[in-house]
């Protein structure tokens, strides 16, 4: 029998020279054995518009776009959409930012076992390279990435689905790839490095979307967080997961156009009882409820007076700064709404005020 492939390259921003790169290189490739979809999760609506005239030149790829600007970016959800109706035998993962060897699906679609997962060595290029026009084979590479880097897998189908897809308790960078290798490690299925030779070429980029300059919700800790959840997955021999909660689900557009009616409107300082009483209100809500909040400094946190009675040892209100504030509402929305329809707005160097809507329709 021979093989198909689904191929999901989740994107959100990405430089849209990078991306007609990427999709240059396999496109033609592609036959009736192969599908590819491009998840745009939450890229900026004018660029969302560029990304569609620029796929119109590719016929042959399908395009899902997200309404989730102001949200994290969360990869594995972008994964899990496509593979939850995904029918061909197998089901690759890959970046925007990659260059494919011209003959790659050709050369190894047959091989692809249904027994274990495959995944690949990438050769990095440097910026200066990233801008060259030259064939695949000419370009050079500055180093290529050993095991640790899991990004480039071609699954069986019917594996990753039996584990539930990608952890979509993943939000920002990192380790959802790992993550899917070790549990299905621990299913018993096999997984192996490919390093012969370097079929996938990275092409340079910067990376203010993984830092506080960046314009979309950003979380400082997220990557730390995320590798620490990987150690409890390894510890734990996890092998399903997403189990509490539905997983790839699609994004539906009514509910982002519904946050802009919010039936209940509330304002709050950013302290710790606040804060904190805040978070158990939303979870306590109905499904039917559209919440907008605003958070911003208690007008005595920097006031002389507070710091007197601080010096003289006198209780002062659990006074909280923004970004504390910020991290606390993406971790509450990780953990128990990130299948909602929300939009965060809280730029540290720019914005004196968080503001945040959800639409508790799950």
């Amino acid at each position: 029998m021979t093989n198909s492939i689904t191929i999901v390259i989740p994107n959100r921003n990405r430089d849209l020279r990078t991306v007609e790169r990427s999709l240059a290189s396999i496109v033609p490739q592609l036959d009736r054995n192969h599908r590819l979809v491009v998840v745009d999760y939450g890229s900026h609506l004018s660029y969302q518009k560029e990304l569609q005239q620029l796929l119109e030149k590719f016929a042959s790829i399908e395009l899902i776009l997200c309404p989730t600007q102001g949200q994290l970016w969360n990869k594995s959800r972008c994964i899990n959409i496509v593979l939850k109706t995904c029918s061909t035998s197998h089901f690759m993962v890959s970046d925007m930012d990659m260059i494919w060897h011209p003959q790659f699906l050709k050369n190894q679609l047959n091989s692809f076992s249904l027994n274990e997962s495959v995944y690949y060595t990438v050769g990095v290029m440097t910026e200066e390279e990233s801008k060259l026009d030259k064939p695949f084979e000419e370009l050079a590479v500055k180093f290529q990435t050993n095991d640790e880097a899991t990004g480039i897998t071609v699954f069986p189908t019917e594996h990753l689905k039996f584990i539930n897809g990608f952890d979509e308790f993943y939000h920002g960078w990192g380790s959802e790839d790992t993550d899917a290798h070790v549990r299905l490690r621990h299913a018993g299925y096999g997984v192996r490095f490919r390093e012969s030779e370097i079929l996938f070429k990275h092409q340079w980029h910067a990376k203010t979307y993984r830092s506080k300059n960046s314009t979309a919700p950003f979380h400082p800790s997220l990557e730390q967080i995320n590798h620490s959840y990987l150690s409890l997955s390894k510890t734990s021999k996890k092998i399903k997961t997403n189990e509490n909660k539905s997983w790839g689900k699609a994004c539906d557009s009514a509910h982002y156009e519904q946050l802009a009616q919010p039936s209940l409107k509330i304002s709050k300082h950013a302290t710790g009882p606040d804060i904190k009483a805040l978070f158990h209100f939303m979870n306590d809500l109905p499904g039917s409820e559209i919440l907008e909040v605003s958070i911003t400094t208690h007008p005595e946190f920097k006031a002389l007076k507070t710091g007197v009675k601080k010096i003289i040892g006198k209780k002062t209100p659990d006074f909280m700064p923004l970004d504390e504030a910020n991290r606390l509402l993406l971790e509450a929305i990780v953990m128990n709404h990130h299948n909602c329809a929300y939009r965060e707005d809280y730029v540290a160097a720019r914005h004196l005020e968080i503001h945040f809507s959800i639409n508790l329709n799950r």
